[in-house]
């Protein structure tokens, strides 16, 4: 036997002497003293010689009786010497012994530990060879708990090991080490309810099998469980940052049916009851719920493939970081969705119809059940909303709704993206002059019209995976193809007919038709337009510019001499009509004062006013005297008395013009008057 403690063996060398030499003195001191060496080599050899058999035990060894032999010797001696002392020794000895015999059976597990129980003696269960939910030989699959235990230790060896700790933002991973075989190709074991793997006695008498298991231990916590029946593995929580989603793929369940996309949606919390998951008749492969950003997921990555920001990069595919970021439409545009899964479109080809509870496309499952269509639908994303929404179930394109200005120019490099990228300075030739014309069209698309607008123009997006698609190839189609098929075509068939004289003064004309074109064309669109706008002409030829501009210089000229014609005859004409309210209004003056005062009365004070208003001359010093008698007051009465006549017979004619009152027909009108 290797004695582990050298100071053990010393201090049983020393004890074995003393009792050798006490025998000079006496037989029963000898006695005492060797059998009291005898226990303590007892208390010292014991224990090693239970841990040698328990390292056998562990590594396949059958112990061997010869191990124990000098053991047993040791006790055998220490009986016969005991026997041969007094009974207070004995009572001494055997409390001693009963001491250590007490501390080999009793065990302790201290708090935040297990005790894990090996059986060393008794057959083996033929289903549970290793770990065995009976007493036989292995390893027990219940656990000590912290406290105190009783057992034999030449038939139970316990190990106590401390409790498994799953730390925050980590789960545990669990795999079985004994159990059933799995049946099939399943990936993961059949799971079975054991609270959550601490019960392992439950565990194998109910069915659990081998290999990793469905569920998983939360973080946080720590847990009772036997790590010879079970391995704990720690992973990473799911974390979906804020603003973005998580897209899931099952690894293990149904397989789905021949060209189907999705497998039924099963209510399994957010993909952290797998079980519920695997009972509910989930299937592999891509699913349509998402996980919303923000939040922590306690999922089984041998379960479910989480898809985030964080790991997209390391994946490959066509799928990238800013399909996992939220959908957001700006103010000014609508968001047409395009379904990429659902019925298929119907006879007439429209746009999909909506459909009822789907929450904008949230809850895709209900779209579908609800008989959604797949492709362009009616219903769409309004300005200034924020959507998360699976890109593998819809692609969100973006139409302008905001007031768009459409030039026929030279694009410069900066203006590629524009929408009008494809709308070109405008040619006619007329007369063999190339003449260059400036359009300008204002337009508004409303949101009803643009799911409409992308059917009929498509897109550039031929992937599977949708998102956001800020590609403005669909109204940039409708532009070239509507806009700029009608302009061109208009004013090619006015070039053929036309001359250049005629080109250039049919300009408003033109406007007006070009104006009216666009918008019974963009009607039958739902477009609304807001203005057709003509630039200047200028042709390739400077000379033809100069002639023009001397023609044009001219007829603004004319234009402008008949202008002002035209203003002077009308100003002659409001003379004319002033005068003639002037004339009006001094006779009806005079008319009414005659009426009140009489004739007579009237031309005395039309003389006084004359005679008084009439210059005489202070100072008489020589010169015409003819003049001077012209200002007297008697030489201007008498032409003021020509006057009053020519008045009078001016108002008697008007008098007798003027129609008289009919007569009264009765004695009643008759005394009145």
């Amino acid at each position: 036997m290797k004695w582990a403690n050298r100071a053990d063996l010393a201090i049983y060398l020393v004890g074995s002497l003393a009792a050798l030499c006490s025998l000079a003195v006496c037989a029963r001191l000898a006695l005492y003293i060797h059998a009291s060496v005898n226990v303590f080599g007892i208390v010292a050899f014991a224990p090693r010689v239970k841990r040698k058999m328990d390292a056998l035990n562990r590594d396949g060894k059958e112990p061997s009786t010869w191990g124990c032999l000098p053991l047993f010797l040791l006790i055998n001696i220490t009986a016969t010497e005991v026997w041969h002392m007094g009974t207070v020794i004995v009572v001494l000895l055997l409390l001693a012994v009963a001491g250590v015999v007490g501390r080999l059976v009793l065990h302790h597990v201290p708090p935040g530990h297990i005790g894990i129980v090996r059986r060393r003696s008794g057959p083996a269960h033929p289903d549970f060879p290793q770990v065995t939910p009976y007493s036989t030989h292995g390893v027990l699959a219940r656990t000590l708990l912290p406290g105190r235990h009783w057992m034999s230790p030449f038939v139970y060896e316990v190990r106590v090991v401390p409790r498994t700790q799953v730390p925050e933002n980590k789960i545990g991973l669990v795999t079985a080490k004994e159990g059933r075989t799995r049946s099939g190709n399943r990936a993961l074991a059949r799971p079975v309810p054991c609270d959550d793997f601490q019960d392992g006695v439950h565990f194998l008498l109910n069915g659990g099998e081998q290999g990793t298991q469905v569920g998983v231990l939360a973080g946080g916590q720590s847990y009772s469980i036997n790590t010879e029946l079970f391995q704990v593995r720690l992973v990473d929580r799911v974390h979906v940052p804020t603003g973005t989603i998580g897209l899931v793929d099952a690894r293990a369940g149904g397989n789905r049916r021949p060209g189907a996309l999705f497998g039924p949606h099963v209510e399994c919390d957010d993909f952290q009851d797998g079980e519920r998951f695997l009972a509910g008749g989930g299937q592999q492969g891509k699913q349509l719920a998402i996980l919303q950003g923000g939040a922590y997921y306690d999922i089984n990555p041998a379960l479910f493939d989480v898809i985030t920001t964080h790991n997209v990069g390391m994946r490959g595919g066509p799928l990238e970081e800013r399909h996992l970021q939220q959908i957001a439409i700006p103010a000014d545009q609508t968001g047409v969705v395009i379904t990429l899964d659902g019925a298929g479109p119907g006879e007439d080809d429209q746009v999909g119809p909506q459909v009822p509870g789907h929450e904008g496309f949230h809850l895709p499952w209900v779209f579908l059940r609800n008989g959604g269509r797949r492709g362009v639908q009616d219903e769409t994303l309004p300005g200034g909303t924020v959507s998360a929404l699976n890109p593998y179930f819809v692609r969100v394109m973006l139409v302008p709704t905001h007031l768009l200005a459409l030039e026929w120019d030279e694009k410069t490099p900066a203006e590629q993206q524009n929408y009008d990228v494809h709308l070109g300075r405008i040619t006619a030739t007329v007369q063999g002059y190339r003449l260059f014309v400036d359009v300008k069209q204002l337009i508004r698309i409303p949101a009803q019209s643009a799911p409409g607008l992308v059917r009929r123009n498509g897109g550039a997006q031929i992937s599977d995976i949708g998102g956001l698609d800020c590609n403005r190839l669909p109204v940039q189609r409708f532009v070239q193809r509507v806009l700029g098929a009608i302009v061109t075509t208009y004013f090619s068939q006015i070039a053929t007919a036309s001359t250049v004289l005629e080109f250039l003064k049919n300009y408003r004309d033109t406007r007006l038709e070009l104006a009216t074109l666009v918008e019974n064309e963009l009607r039958d669109w739902g477009v609304e337009p807001k203005g057709t706008h003509l630039g200047m002409f200028r042709a390739e030829d400077e000379r033809l510019n100069e002639m023009l501009k001397r023609t044009a210089d001219e007829e603004m000229e004319s234009e402008k001499l008949a202008l002002q014609l035209e203003n002077a005859e009308r100003e002659d004409a409001i003379d004319q009509v002033r005068v003639e309210a002037q004339r009006r209004r001094v006779q009806l003056e005079l008319e009414a004062e005659i009426q009140l005062l009489g004739l007579e009365n009237v031309m005395v004070l039309k003389m006084l006013r004359e005679i008084a208003q009439a210059p005489v001359p202070q100072i008489v010093s020589g010169g015409d005297l003819s003049a001077f008698l012209e200002t007297l007051p008697i030489t201007r009465l008498d032409g003021l008395m020509d006057r009053m006549r020519t008045l009078h017979t001016g108002t008697r004619t008007a008098s007798a013009e003027r129609p008289s009152l009919p007569e009264a027909q009765d004695g009643e009108a008759g005394k009145k008057e």
